[in-house]
């Protein structure tokens, strides 16, 4: 019973730093939702001028209970996404760092230029051959709106999904997360547990899926070349290369769809089956 509790314990430890993560993300949007409440009160009152506040404020009350209030703030937050991107990256990029340092001299290798060719091809490979497939099925059953095209522009989805999001996330659940869980569990099921996590923190069942098999890959390449920046590439070539897959998709052009599906899965296949004859797995 005394080592259940001290497992939990542990994996609590390690939890703490998503949720944090999380929170900080949700806090952030908040915020942002007060200014635009702000504005939008500012706003009445100068279309209002002589009305008292407790008027204003039933004015506003009554505003925010409609359709019009629920899209323009969503809207305002989604036209902003850069600047609360960024502003994420500067506070939790440094405070992850920091934790993460405590790991650092362990995997410190520098990446060759032959080494960031690998890793792009494979965070395209790896998107093209999941996403082309459960796309291809959401075309004939529509079950997620995830393949429509981008709706933020895309130099707003190239800094925030795309570079930024990539490197926050890899100092946490490869860099913290998974090097935590390594002290108290076996390599498998530190590696298993660590792309559960990875996972959850997703938003839909599509994307939790495809974290997960993503992260067996991102691990590895940590593992095997011993620096964060390998899986930092990859998973950026990964979020980078989901724009132009969903692109794709919306074409939907079948050759060359099918074309690049069997390329993407005989790299794939060639990749894990050199993986398998390593110690990783």
């Amino acid at each position: 019973m005394k080592n259940i509790l001290e497992y939990i314990k542990n994996i609590l430890k390690v939890l703490i730093w998503p949720i944090i993560f999380i929170i900080g993300q949700f806090l952030l949007v908040i915020i942002f939702g007060i200014i635009f409440n702000t504005i939008k009160f500012n706003d009445i009152k100068l279309a209002n001028d002589g009305l008292k506040n407790d008027e204003l404020t039933i004015i506003f009350n009554e505003y925010i209970k409609t359709e019009e209030y629920q899209m323009e703030v969503q809207n305002y937050i989604s036209n902003n996404a850069l600047v609360i991107t960024v502003i994420t990256f500067i506070i939790f990029g440094f405070i992850l760092f920091k934790v993460y340092h405590g790991y650092k001299k362990d995997y410190d290798k520098k990446i060759s230029f032959k080494n960031v060719f690998i890793f792009v091809i494979l965070g395209v490979t790896m998107n093209l051959s999941y996403n082309l497939i459960i796309g291809s099925l959401n075309k004939m059953i529509l079950f997620s709106d995830d393949y429509f095209i981008i709706s933020i522009d895309i130099l707003t989805y190239m800094i925030c999904t795309g570079i930024l999001g990539p490197i926050l996330e890899e100092l946490l659940f490869r860099g913290i997360v998974f090097n935590r869980l390594k002290k108290f569990n076996k390599q498998m099921k530190a590696i298993l547990l660590t792309s559960f996590i990875f996972a959850f923190f997703h938003s839909n069942i599509i994307q939790m899926i495809y974290a997960f098999c993503l992260s067996f890959l991102l691990i590895y390449v940590y593992e095997k070349y011993k620096s964060i920046k390998a899986p930092i590439i990859v998973h950026i070539a990964s979020n980078i290369m989901n724009f132009f897959t969903c692109m794709l998709i919306n074409n939907n052009n079948l050759f060359i769809n099918s074309l690049l599906m069997i390329v993407s899965f005989i790299i794939l296949f060639l990749f894990h089956r050199n993986l398998f004859k390593h110690d990783l797995l």
